[in-house]
């Protein structure tokens, strides 16, 4: 990604949250193995690629996915909310210990005055509750969780502030992020970890982390 010139961009900022602000998404992906007392490396790395070629998801979407790849089943609602609930026992004791992005407060600071929007797959009281807690409510205009859809919810933030999607920036770990800029036309940056895969296309620019991205604005 090559450093961008015009001072004006950008005129506002929509950033996913786990593994893009906080460093929770390793952690998210590890609670599902631990949902499902997976031991079997074949299994785990199994696992791990269907977390990874879904990113973005909630958890109530990701599920239904997980039980159907992992082990051939078409769990009802009913199942599907129960193993919500169980996985949401297990992040939701972890998740307030998990650290900020690197250069995620330095990247805020540098954006003071920029309208900043926070849109995740997290469910909605969750995410305010680890907003709160980790002290970044004053950060952002709009803190919005599933079961809001992305793209709509991408789309209603530059009709709601007027911005040119264009010079309106989101920030994501996952394809969810990228499909839901794309709809828009809003311009996209990608974060992928120094030792994480890229899911992104090869003309997507990407940043290790937040301080990446600092230098680029």
């Amino acid at each position: 990604m090559t450093p961008i010139a015009d001072r004006a961009f950008p005129e506002a900022v929509i950033f996913d949250f786990d593994g893009v602000i906080l460093d929770s998404a390793r952690m998210k992906t590890n609670a599902y193995l631990d949902l499902y007392e997976l031991r079997d490396p074949e299994m785990q790395a199994r696992l791990r690629r269907i977390v990874w070629q879904n990113g973005g998801l909630s958890r109530v979407k990701m599920l239904p996915i997980l039980e159907r790849e992992l082990f051939g089943r078409a769990t009802g609602e009913d199942g599907i909310m129960e193993l919500a609930r169980r996985y949401a026992d297990i992040v939701d004791r972890r998740v307030n210990d998990c650290p900020l992005i690197a250069g995620a407060e330095s990247l805020l600071d540098q954006l003071s005055g920029t309208p900043c929007h926070l849109v995740s797959g997290t469910p909605q009281e969750t995410l305010l509750g680890t907003v709160r807690a980790k002290g970044l409510e004053h950060r952002f205009v709009s803190v919005t969780g599933s079961p809001s859809v992305k793209a709509e919810v991408f789309a209603a933030i530059v009709a709601a502030g007027s911005f040119e999607a264009a010079r309106t920036l989101a920030v994501g770990d996952s394809l969810t992020e990228l499909d839901a800029a794309q709809k828009s036309g809003i311009t996209f940056v990608g974060v992928v970890p120094l030792d994480e895969p890229n899911p992104f296309p090869a003309d997507v620019p990407t940043v290790n982390d937040l301080f990446g991205l600092a230098q680029r604005l």
